[in-house]
Formats: structure tokens, sequence, C-alpha cells
């Protein structure tokens, strides 16, 4: 007997009902029929703003502080406002879906929405995870615990969206973001999904409830390759070769200047927005020129930028003084840059997939 059929044979009469988990979301957008583009999606703790989540101590503070005390990561107002405008300059307009995920309670939901008040942000929706829920259901274990609830809420998303729309993740080092995007995206494929799908998550130490109710939310979803990138911003400074198992779909970042450089090249922002984000980056006094310089070869040596982005940018990037004056663009090629093709098969790297 494989592991859904004990999981669905306690389901009968006199049992429980089925495990839901406690969150609380919001979706504020009608599409129109046939509704196509980009949809971004976004963390916010440790991706958007400087949240601290390591201990259940600083998890039940988070209540406690007020939108204007709350921290961004450098630049991170400025990528999403540009998301939002799309790639497009002059008169034209664009207002690009943008949802974010919060594994901060519901209750601090008039903070966050006074803080993109503050940041000029607009989003679509919002979906926070029901801390006080869990306490009252003896699940203090789920409280620092992202997996199962992440899954959930990105797949509760998904099937009130269109099934033309693309979407593209952000989220950190600092928890599981990369497995669960990977997951989420081999799910939408339809590459992971039944006894597979739970096993791989049972593997990862998601618990047995939580790894059923993110298989029948993925059941009976149709299957196309959605998921266009991920991006992971790398506040733990894990060494970006450790992502290399994800594929050239999932780009690690160290800070939001190298996120603005690759969504240039991706024709998902404007030029301009580049530039802000390395202002931005320089107005906190432990940045300085240099060091966007690093930033920015960091990905070429990765093979992830090419040098003819950097060579398009480089006269404005001097111009605002982002880059160290002595500094001069060389005309060889650089190294190969990544396919930016969907390569087939799995996201998920290998060694976390259960085995078929």
């Amino acid at each position: 007997m494989g592991i859904l059929d004990r999981i669905r044979r306690g389901r009968g009469d006199g049992t429980p009902p089925p495990w839901r988990y406690p969150l609380e979301r919001t979706q504020d957008r009608q599409y129109a029929n046939g509704y196509a583009g980009d949809l971004y999606v976004w963390d916010i703790d440790k991706t958007y703003l400087a949240t601290d989540m390591h201990s259940l101590g600083a998890v039940l503070r988070i209540p406690l502080e007020r939108g204007i005390d709350k921290q961004n990561i450098a630049g991170t107002e400025i990528l999403l406002r540009a998301l939002r405008r799309g790639a497009a300059t002059g008169g034209s307009f664009r207002s690009n879906p943008l949802y974010f995920v919060s594994a901060s309670p519901p209750q601090l939901r008039a903070v966050l929405e006074r803080k993109m008040v503050l940041d000029g942000v607009e989003f679509d929706g919002i979906t926070f995870k029901d801390q006080l829920a869990l306490m009252r259901l003896r699940r203090v274990h789920k409280l620092t615990a992202q997996v199962g609830y992440k899954l959930a809420a990105l797949l509760l998303n998904r099937r009130e969206l269109p099934w033309t729309v693309r979407e593209t993740l952000f989220g950190d080092d600092s928890e599981s973001d990369a497995f669960i995007y990977a997951v989420y995206a081999d799910i939408v494929a339809g590459r992971l999904r039944g006894e597979r799908l739970v096993r791989t998550l049972r593997r990862n130490h998601v618990d047995i409830e939580d790894s059923a109710y993110i298989d029948e939310l993925s059941a009976d979803l149709p299957a196309a390759e959605l998921v266009h990138r991920v991006y992971i911003n790398l506040e733990t400074r894990t060494p970006p070769a450790r992502f290399e198992g994800y594929g050239p779909r999932l780009v690690p970042c160290y800070d939001s200047f190298q996120m603005a450089l690759h969504l240039v090249q991706d024709r998902k922002i404007a030029a301009q927005a580049a530039l802000d984000v390395g202002r931005a980056l320089l107005d906190r006094p432990e940045r300085q020129p240099l060091g966007l310089l690093r930033s920015a070869f960091d990905l070429v040596e990765r093979g992830v930028l090419s040098l003819a982005t950097l060579r398009e940018l480089w006269p404005d990037l001097h111009r605002r003084h982002l880059l160290p004056t002595w500094v001069a663009l060389s005309d060889e090629a650089g190294p190969p840059l990544l396919s930016l093709s969907d390569p087939p098969g799995f996201l998920t790297p290998a060694e976390l997939l259960a085995p078929e």
C-alpha cells in the first residue's frame, strides 16, 4: 500500500476532516478572458523586507512592528514598481500582476499594507500564514516550517489565475524557497504529481498532512510550463554554486542590483530601473561603486549576464557615477551565456526528488 493510500484510508466516517493549511488570502484582480502576460510573486520576509524569521521569539515579535519601522532589502521597492510597469518606455502603461506570500500573521496586514503605500508598491493579492490558528490547533512546529505553507499558498493562487500567465518567483536562501519554487514549477508543469510528489515532500521533511494537502491541491490542475524564472536573494550568502542543480531558470543574486541587471536582460524592466536600483544601493553607507562593479561581473563570470547587456548599460552607469571612473569595458566576448530557454525535465534537483 502506497503512502497516498494510507493517507486516504484514514479519511472514512468518524475521522477528522482533511487538513487545510490555515492561511488568509486576498485576490483583488479580475482577469479578462484570454489574459496573457507576466505575473510576479514575491516572498516578503528576507526578499522584500529585512524581517527576522530565525526564531520563534522573532516571529512572535513581528506583529508589534509598525509599517514605518519595516526596513527594505535595498532597492527592492524600486524593482517592485518597475516590474509592475514592465519594460516599455515612453507613454505606454502596463500594470503587471503582482502578488505577495508572507510568513507573517494576518494581524500584520495593516502594517504591511501601510509599508507598501509608503513605498509606492501596488499589488493584486497577498497571503498570510495564520499563526494563531496553528497554535490553537497545536501545530506549533509549523510556525517556522515554510514548505507546506508556501506550496499551499502558491497552488491556491495558481488555481484562480488564467492558465495563460507565466510566473516569475522571488525568494531567498534563508529557508527553502529554491526547493519550494522548483517543486511548484514541476507540479504546474505536470512532472511531479501524486505518489511521487508526496514521497518527495516527505523525503524533504514535510509532514504527512501538509504533503496530502499539496497533493490534493495539485491533483486536478492542467499541465503547462508556466514558471518562467526564479530569483533567489542570497541573504545568508550561500555560494551560488549550491544552486547549480536547479538549472539556468533559477538565478541566485547577492543583491537587488544583480536582479535588476538580469531582469533588464530578460526584457522585464526598463534599463532606467536598474540604474535607480544601483543608486539606491550606493545610498547605503556600506556600498561603494566598486561593489556594484563586482556584482555585475559576478553575473558575467557565472555566465548569467551577457557582456552585451552590460555594454548597453555602461555609458549610463558611468554617467550616474555608479561605477569607478577608472574602469573601462573590454571588447572581449567573455564567458558563454547560460541557455535562457526552458530546459526539459525537472527544475527540482535529482537528489531532492523521490525515486520513481
